[in-house]
């Protein structure tokens, strides 16, 4: 019998929670090096992207506001 916990907190409403006595599914050790290595790369490519040059003059209005206007520290 499979039980859900009920957690009160914020998580995907009707998603299955696994209790301790039960165990994920396998997955082949092949295909999840490849999944993996795969995620990797891609957050390597996000990581590495500019940060559009409105993100950039937002920070500084709020460093500014936060500093009261010396954007010199």
């Amino acid at each position: 019998m499979t039980t859900q916990k009920s957690g009160g907190g914020a998580g995907t409403p009707g998603a299955k929670k696994i209790s301790e006595h039960e165990s994920l599914p396998n997955v082949d050790p092949d295909l999840q090096d490849t999944l993996g290595q795969r995620l990797r790369e891609v957050y390597q490519e996000v990581v590495n992207e500019d940060v559009p040059d409105k993100f950039l003059s937002l920070l500084e209005e709020l460093k500014k506001k936060e500093t009261g206007g010396d954007s010199n520290t």
